[in-house]
């Protein structure tokens, strides 16, 4: 049973967490998309900006046209190559790198080799070229080549005054740098999603086992049913449940009322009848066996029934066993069971009870059989019982047991009746 009931938990578990892991995939790389690309258009905005602050800058403090004399690059007649201290402080300030194109060549940059110098004098790629100075246009890439560094970079035109384009600024973040950021938010929603799926899987585990022990507690109560023990009792948890699975105990508990009362009860009193009797007393010494502990039955007999009979007639009678069976059944309810033996005769189980413990119980029986009075067309009734009683031991049958408890009862039907025998 306990490799069913791991069977069920695994089961239900895959049905839970695999279509949401799935799930969780799915919004994982939607997210992912949707931070990339959130990061992606704040960074081009954030460049653009940086871009055209760094040209206005640029012509604020150097007005006039860009022209080549030689090697040297000049802005109104200034050497560009002036305004390294001001792009290295956007670099301090920012965090961005900056480069100055004549032309397709860089003049100016903040961008360094892996020795520390600058890369100057080399050519933008072609795709660069082609956008902005071919056709005048901004270019915004995520992967733009910088001195074999991938970069995300924004690049501007620059025009003299007669409108011509003479070259480009450039703006731009490695391309590490920014996944780096990027991954952290990717890592962030990552581990939010792996929280909420563990959390999900330990609460599918807890109400999951709950389900299941309920289920195969439902199970083990109807194999019981099946076998014959009609005192077989449900796990009142199971009946406790406000769902389909508390519903189908319910339903299992009013099948097995239903077989009692079909085959397993006196009509006439309600009690278990000797067909029930042997099956329950037969389930009882092997819970007995099992926890190592005794029982003990008594039968009873009601005195002088006869008497009642013949003197206020059968329906006096059996008003007066059915008075009887309802005090015995009050008495015995929880302790153990009571059962119709056979006419004015009386079984009686008291559980996990010696024959001393159970002796006790069944004074306060007697005495309660001495004080009753049954009404009866405006006749009081008053009968007395005398019982036999036996202790379950484990070298005893249930034969055997039956027949000591019977012996011990016709004994103290010839010691005078209306007494306890033990």
């Amino acid at each position: 049973m306990q490799q069913k009931r791991k069977k069920l938990t695994r089961s239900l578990i895959y049905l839970c967490v695999i279509p949401l892991l799935c799930c969780g995939a799915a919004v994982l790389v939607i997210s992912s998309l949707m931070i990339y690309n959130s990061l992606k258009r704040e960074i081009r905005h954030n460049l653009a900006n940086m871009t055209y602050f760094s040209q206005q800058i640029y012509n604020y403090l150097y007005p006039g046209d860009f022209c080549q004399t030689g090697d040297m690059v000049t802005k109104g007649g200034v050497d560009v190559a002036q305004g390294m201290e001001l792009v290295d402080e956007i670099r301090r300030q920012t965090g961005v790198d900056v480069t100055l194109f004549y032309e397709s060549i860089r003049c100016l940059t903040t961008v360094r080799k892996a020795d520390g110098s600058r890369v100057l004098n080399t050519r933008v790629q072609p795709e660069v070229e082609k956008k902005v100075l071919e056709q005048g246009e901004e270019y915004f890439s995520d992967s733009v080549l910088v001195n074999g560094e991938a970069y995300f970079g924004y690049y501007v035109p620059l025009t003299n005054t007669d409108g011509a384009i003479t070259g480009m600024i450039f703006t731009g973040k490695p391309r590490r740098q920014v996944m780096r950021e990027i991954n952290r938010n990717i890592l962030i929603v990552c581990l939010l999603e792996m929280a909420i799926i563990s959390i999900v899987v330990f609460l599918v585990i807890h109400y999951g086992k709950r389900l299941i022990f309920s289920l195969q507690e439902t199970e083990t109560f109807l194999g019981k049913v099946a076998a014959g023990d009609l005192t077989a009792e449900l796990e009142p948890y199971v009946l406790a449940r406000r769902d389909e699975v508390g519903e189908m105990g319910r339903f299992a508990v009013m099948l097995r009322d239903s077989i009692v009362e079909l085959v397993g009860n006196d009509p006439l009193t309600g009690l278990g009848n000797r067909r029930s009797c042997d099956t329950v007393l037969k389930h009882t010494a092997e819970r007995a066996g099992r926890k190592g502990r005794a029982f003990t039955i008594v039968l009873g007999d009601i005195d002088y029934f006869k008497r009642v009979n013949d003197t206020y007639g059968h329906q006096a009678g059996d008003e007066v066993l059915k008075e009887m069976a309802e005090l015995m059944q009050k008495h015995i309810k929880h302790c153990g069971f009571v059962f119709r033996w056979g006419g004015e005769e009386f079984l009686l189980i008291y559980e996990d009870k010696d024959v001393e413990r159970a002796y006790e119980s069944l004074k306060r029986l007697h005495d309660d059989i001495r004080s009753a009075v049954i009404l009866w067309q405006k006749e009081e009734i008053r009968v007395t019982m005398t019982f036999g009683m036996a202790e379950y031991g484990h070298r005893k049958s249930l034969k055997e047991l039956v027949r000591l408890a019977d012996e011990r009862l016709y004994q103290g039907k010839h010691q005078g009746r209306d007494q306890i025998v033990k």
